[in-house]
């Protein structure tokens, strides 16, 4: 019987969101997601605007984390 359960890996360890059921010992397979952005490109961050707008440089340390559009 297959199963699938959400985990972390992190520092070199997965740890699973759930006890798998029925599951004492097991083969695996582990495949890694694409992650999302915690941060701003450096081009973002290094943007020094035009002259006629709000200047960005004022409010870049005021930024929050990127979000991923959800569809």
């Amino acid at each position: 019987m297959l199963q699938t359960i959400q985990g972390t890996y992190k520092n070199g360890k997965i740890e699973l969101a759930e006890t798998p059921q029925g599951i004492t010992e097991s083969a695996v397979f582990v495949t890694f997601l694409e992650t999302k952005p915690t941060t701003w490109s450096v081009v973002i961050m290094q943007y020094q605007g035009v002259t006629e707008s709000i200047i960005f440089e004022s409010y870049r340390d005021e930024l929050l984390p990127p979000n991923e559009i959800e569809l």
